[in-house]
């Protein structure tokens, strides 16, 4: 069954995905290459002369919007061809790819801009002298999938249930912008909420620069800089919440250029309550935290949406119905939807990317399950980083992974490891997070095997009753997981076998399940000092017919109204 989304029916093939792509470093120059490429799979070194096909990017290699049915094998060679035009300038021309699976080498009409590892991170090459009127750009691809040393998230080559299809090479938008000499490169906002103000840091190739700060239209800061920092003081500060996603916008002007950015001022904390109990604190507010795991995978697309508006639809109906916030599992969005999570008011928990294996599936799925949920996490062969190389590249991808994402208001806490999947050294792992980054919570180990580590007490219970903890180690509770009843809404599934926790064949029965969970595992509790839930989740995924949405987001399972009713009372529950 060809299971289409409403936008994938509509797919732009010539420009898909056009926006621009880094909204937090914004200039005037942008060429989308998005379209119609050719591409080739090998076993050998090189591409052959008459072996090329169409493919649509930044679809990738293994999702229907690619236009193709291949798929790439560990071993194998995945090749890119573009040809394009190009009006040159004076300026430096930059070449960005917001993300390729899993590792690249590009060249531009015969010469060489270098190489690139890791699936889940924007790059850029300098092309400037090498690119022409007439250009061809190819891009050489390999993916060992969950075979190799890098960051897959939930791809498998042997898929089914909670793992899917792999998909390879391009998937997120490729881009050209002129860059002058005297311009920025890259921008750091901190925000110090309990100050009333922002330190921008900034890097690049200019001796000052004129930073300015807007509060809607009203200008609320001007400043000359001869430095790479600036402090940014600001009057009757206008917060940041999910109810009220005020951003500010910033604009920092060199010698030759002006760039664009934004920044929200938002504190998060954990605090006590009246009770003693430690709380998800916004802005030092006690927040009840009422979120989805959110896979974000789509069913023409994967792991690449078909259209901006899907994003935007599907945040603004999660929005209406309650929620406040999404736990982005085991992947790295685009930078965009980031953008959107900010601009609509969507808190996020934001996972890394799962990689390492073998795993012992009786470690990390049956012990927890039956109770034993701390194991230590130095045994690298138990829990599939027995690879000092994988090791190394893990941190080397989480490290990309905060840097990337680092100004995006939205995102309050970084998850390292989720249920022990490749987890190593949590505690060193968390304390390397906190180091980098201070202005965020941390779930050092989502689910169990916990060493103890981050701000929050994370447990996924599915099989049983929720019940909080008998004593409290001062660290919040979080429900991070939890429900994941299925239900298939034929004409809108693909899974083979029903996957879930729980299964239903009667839609009004799956939605008084649903609210009975929430009665039962969630209101119940945070009297008891419960500060968040997690419910599995946004969609349907392959096999997994655990989401509020079906597959292909066309039809939504859960009632609206119910489940926005039953948001007020969680979120109304807090003193």
């Amino acid at each position: 069954m060809k299971l289409l989304s409403a936008w994938g029916e509509k797919l732009n093939r010539d420009c898909p995905l056009n926006e621009y792509p880094r909204m937090q470093l914004q200039r005037d120059s942008y060429t989308c290459l998005n379209g119609v490429w050719q591409f080739q799979i090998t076993d050998g070194a090189h591409p052959t002369s008459s072996g090329w096909e169409d493919i649509v990017v930044p679809f990738a290699l293994g999702s229907r919007l690619s236009g193709t049915k291949k798929h790439l094998e560990p071993g194998q060679v995945l090749w890119y061809r573009k040809y394009f035009s190009y009006a040159l300038t004076p300026l430096r021309t930059f070449l960005n790819f917001e993300a390729v699976d899993q590792c690249c080498e590009v060249w531009l009409n015969g010469f060489s801009c270098g190489h690139h590892e890791g699936g889940y991170e924007a790059f850029s090459f300098d092309v400037t002298g090498r690119i022409k009127p007439q250009n061809e750009l190819i891009v050489r691809v390999t993916d060992d999938s969950d075979h190799g040393i890098y960051a897959y998230g939930k791809q498998k080559t042997e898929h089914s249930g909670m793992w899917y299809t792999p998909s390879s090479g391009i998937w997120q938008t490729v881009w050209l912008e002129d860059v002058p000499m005297c311009s920025v490169d890259d921008i750091k906002i901190t925000p110090d909420y309990d100050r009333s103000v922002v330190y921008v840091q900034m890097k690049g190739s200019f001796d000052q620069a004129v930073v300015t700060v807007f509060e809607g239209k009203k200008l609320v800061h001007r400043s000359i800089n001869a430095s790479d920092t600036c402090t940014i003081p600001l009057k009757n500060m206008h917060p940041w919440t999910p109810e009220d996603p005020f951003l500010y916008d910033l604009y920092i002007q060199t010698e030759d250029e002006t760039v664009k950015s934004y920044f929200g001022m938002r504190r998060f904390t954990v605090e006590k309550d009246e009770d003693g109990y430690p709380r998800f604190c916004l802005n030092h507010k006690p927040v009840f935290l009422s979120g989805l795991l959110d896979q974000g995978y789509i069913s023409d697309g994967l792991m690449t949406w078909p259209d901006e508006q899907a994003v935007i639809y599907e945040l603004g109906e999660l929005k209406k119905m309650g929620f406040n916030m999404l736990r982005k599992h085991i992947k790295v969005e685009s930078r965009r939807w980031y953008y959107l999570c900010d601009k609509i008011g969507m808190l996020v928990m934001q996972d890394m990317p799962s990689g390492g294996g073998p795993y012992d599936f009786f470690l990390t799925a049956v012990k927890p399950t039956l109770g034993n949920r701390t194991i230590p996490d130095h045994d690298y062969e138990k829990f599939g980083r027995t690879s000092a190389e994988s090791r190394a590249m893990y941190l080397r991808e989480l490290d990309a992974m905060m840097n990337q994402l680092y100004n995006c208001t939205s995102i309050f806490a970084w998850v390292p490891f989720n249920e022990g999947w490749g987890q190593f050294d949590s505690e060193a792992v968390t304390a390397r997070i906190r180091e980098y980054d201070s202005t965020r919570l941390v779930d050092s180990a989502s689910g169990w095997h916990d060493q103890g580590a981050g701000d929050f007490d994370s447990r996924h219970v599915y099989f049983t009753a929720f019940k909080t903890p008998k004593s409290s180690d001062g660290r919040a509770l979080l429900l991070s997981e939890f429900g994941g009843y299925a239900y298939m809404e034929y004409g809108h599934s693909e899974a083979k076998k029903l996957y879930g926790y729980k299964k239903y064949k009667d839609k009004l029965k799956l939605n008084d399940a649903v609210m009975h969970c929430y009665e039962k595992n969630v209101l119940a509790n945070i009297p008891k000092g419960l500060c968040g839930c997690i419910y599995t989740q946004v969609s349907d995924v392959e096999d997994e017919c655990n989401g509020l949405f079906t597959y292909d987001r066309k039809v939504l399972k859960i009632d609206k109204g119910r489940m926005r009713r039953m948001n007020e009372k969680l979120k109304g529950s807090l003193k």
